[in-house]
């Protein structure tokens, strides 16, 4: 089973992304792991997804969780810029090195992606803005949605 960590600031669109995969079921925690609380989690199309914010990533409680990881997904809000998520892929590095980690650049709306090609990232992948439902929710496009998940079934393939 592939477990693939969703991360990134408070606001990048973390819980967006996951909220917005199809076919969402239950999640299976890894085996051996300590119980935590997760914010969201679920599985879609043979991976397990589960979102742990950046100040709980960056504290040691959460160590296991992050090693248990067999992919990164690294949320970045475009207005932030990359220097917003240079100290989380540090950490994430420091602990899992040969976990692959693929960049989501949310609310895309144009610009130089090549500022977005930060060290140990395999991959960017850019999102526009999104369908807002109401004040606090929004969806990801399905296409764009689609599109990450084939890349990340390539990155798992090729680790």
């Amino acid at each position: 089973m592939n477990y693939v960590m969703v991360t990134g600031a408070m606001g990048a669109g973390k819980s967006t992304l996951i909220r917005s995969l199809p076919e969402r079921g239950v999640f299976t925690p890894p085996p051996d792991m300590p119980e935590m609380f997760l914010d969201n989690a679920c599985s879609c199309q043979g991976l397990q997804f589960y979102e742990i914010d950046e100040p709980t990533a960056l504290g040691e409680r959460w160590i296991d969780w992050l090693g248990a990881a067999n992919a990164f997904l690294l949320v970045a809000d475009a207005d932030a810029g990359p220097t917003a998520v240079e100290f989380l892929l540090a950490r994430l590095i420091s602990v899992s090195s040969e976990t692959p980690c693929l960049l989501i650049v949310n609310r895309w709306s144009g610009g130089r992606r090549n500022v977005w090609q930060l060290p140990r990232v395999v991959a960017v992948e850019l999102l526009s803005p999104g369908t807002v439902l109401d004040e606090e929710r929004a969806l990801t496009q399905p296409e764009e949605v689609e599109r990450i998940l084939t890349r990340l079934q390539l990155l798992l393939e090729a680790a």
